[in-house]
């Protein structure tokens, strides 16, 4: 292994570990149908928490969790916010993982 790739501050290091934090998010069961839901268009708690079945509270904190790394974007809608995927964010993450993988 090329130790330079891995140095400290370099680029690969803060990529292996946003890819890290990535893995970490999503390794969560609830979290993957989530995404796999959202992937359909925006959504919100009240939608989400029928189709996954958990709790309206756990639902909102694997949102959070997810929103956290950017993998969601959230919009206002009188009471209620609707959660989408930002699709930016995650080819970025796709990027980043092929070039760490392959």
């Amino acid at each position: 292994m090329d130790s330079k790739c891995y140095a400290k501050n370099s680029e690969k290091e803060r990529n292996v570990k946003k890819t890290y934090n990535f893995l970490r998010v999503i390794s969560d069961a609830n979290r993957l149908k989530i995404l796999c839901l959202l992937q359909k268009g925006a959504k919100c708690v009240c939608e989400i928490v029928p189709m996954v079945g958990i709790s309206d509270k756990l639902v909102s904190h694997h949102l959070k969790k997810m929103k956290s790394i950017g993998l969601l974007t959230e919009k206002r809608e009188g009471n209620f916010i609707r959660y989408s995927l930002d699709k930016k964010v995650i080819k970025e993450y796709k990027k980043i993982f092929n070039q760490i993988i392959f």
